[in-house]
């Protein structure tokens, strides 16, 4: 059976889509079959493994009655590695579902889940910089919400008590079998005085409930990022890359226990 990981954060600017993709390509690298699926209309994730959007996309799946996951699932560049991408459109139907009497929490769950979890070892859905209908969708779909965090502003801590509020509300009302998996500390630097005590703060308020591997600020994937490809394909013995080597490590090893 399949895992499905929700890539939550309400704040923008944190590294949801980033992590979301290498951290996809490295569990490929430790054989696992991976899908990453886009729900940000931003499309952010699917501007880094299409030129062009293709004709079916999460829109078609969402929309009316439903296409077809398989039809809108399509390879990438990287071995063993799927992805389900999404377009600007798609934010046009959140008027519609927010029209429905059940706000069309669980349609992603009802029209994606039992595909992918026969499909896959791993979903991960990268979710919008908000805690709106869509991310609603994914957590009630998944099975656990990893949040990428950064440090150095008092509204990063903000912004995550917020997103931990909600998978709360979702655990008591949508989910009850959504788990709160790990907060991943990312764009770290460790010469930094902020940083250094933004990850004292997180180990203090989230005891066991933080990746031991934090992602560095790294130029190479920024470099990555402008070239279409993951970090890992790009600059395979960057700092980054081995952090994020380990980062699907420690993911397979906490589901090994």
């Amino acid at each position: 059976m399949g895992k499905i990981i929700a890539v939550v954060n309400n704040k923008g600017g944190v590294g949801k889509t980033t992590i979301t993709v290498n951290l996809g390509h490295a569990l490929t690298n430790r054989g696992s079959d991976v899908l990453i699926v886009d729900m940000d209309n931003q499309c952010n994730a699917t501007s880094n493994f299409f030129q062009q959007v293709p004709d079916e996309t999460l829109y078609e799946l969402l929309d009316g009655d439903g296409l077809d996951p398989a039809k809108c699932i399509y390879p990438t560049p990287y071995d063993r590695l799927f992805f389900l991408p999404n377009t600007e459109d798609s934010g046009g139907l959140e008027p519609l579902f927010m029209a429905r009497e059940d706000r069309g929490y669980s349609l992603l769950q009802q029209r994606l889940r039992d595909y992918v979890n026969q499909k896959y070892d791993f979903t991960i859905i990268d979710c919008p910089p908000n805690l709106g209908l869509f991310t609603l969708q994914a957590m009630t779909a998944a099975d656990f919400v990893i949040c990428p965090v950064t440090g150095g502003s008092k509204y990063a801590a903000v912004g995550l008590d917020r997103t931990i509020n909600t998978i709360k509300y979702v655990q008591e009302s949508l989910n009850p079998s959504l788990r709160f998996l790990r907060l991943v500390l990312n764009q770290i630097d460790r010469r930094e005085g902020v940083d250094r005590a933004f990850i004292t703060s997180a180990m203090l308020n989230y005891p066991g409930l933080v990746f031991e591997t934090m992602i560095p600020r790294c130029t190479a994937v920024k470099q990555a990022e402008a070239l279409g490809q993951t970090v890992i394909r790009a600059a395979p013995k960057a700092t980054a890359t081995i952090k994020f080597r380990k980062l699907a490590l420690e993911l397979l090893d906490m589901f090994q226990e």
